[in-house]
């Protein structure tokens, strides 16, 4: 099992996302910024780690909304995960002025792009893990069901 923390990172209601090609089915997918907890780490302090090393973004103080459980197939192996799940806005003008941001992680070069709330609530034409947050989009964002 893997306990992960991730970041529903804001500006303009719109969501950082970052883009993952899935090598084994062959298909685009997003999912908040972040990555494992350590060893004797908080998860808030292990999102603004992740945050830091993927974006070198400065946010608002992150808040817990939600803790979500993902268990999924990958590379033929069941896998398990425990997301903390934070919300936080960008205040680093850097990311917020450009649609898309290019960043490096484990050697690997990725994508963020910017997706509007009102998208990810119209439809599934998106792909976005962990399993279970497109339902809890409503909740943390009603005002984006009225666009």
């Amino acid at each position: 099992m893997r306990v992960v923390a991730q970041c529903l990172l804001e500006h303009n209601s719109q969501l950082l996302l970052q883009e993952f090609w899935h090598e084994h089915d062959h298909y685009y997918f997003f999912r908040p910024p972040g990555g494992g907890i350590e060893p004797g780490e908080y998860a808030a302090d292990a999102m603004l780690r992740e945050i830091q090393e993927e974006l070198a973004a400065e946010v608002s103080k992150p808040v817990l909304v939600d803790v979500l459980e993902n268990i999924f197939e990958y590379d033929g192996q069941t896998r398990h995960e425990i997301v903390f799940l934070f919300r936080a806005t960008v205040l680093d003008e850097r990311l917020t002025s450009v649609p898309e941001i290019r960043f490096i992680d484990n050697s690997f070069e990725f994508r963020a792009v910017w997706i509007p709330v009102a998208q990810l609530l119209q439809g599934d034409d998106l792909v976005l893990y962990p399993v279970g947050l497109r339902e809890r989009l409503p909740q943390l964002y009603p005002e984006a069901l009225s666009v």
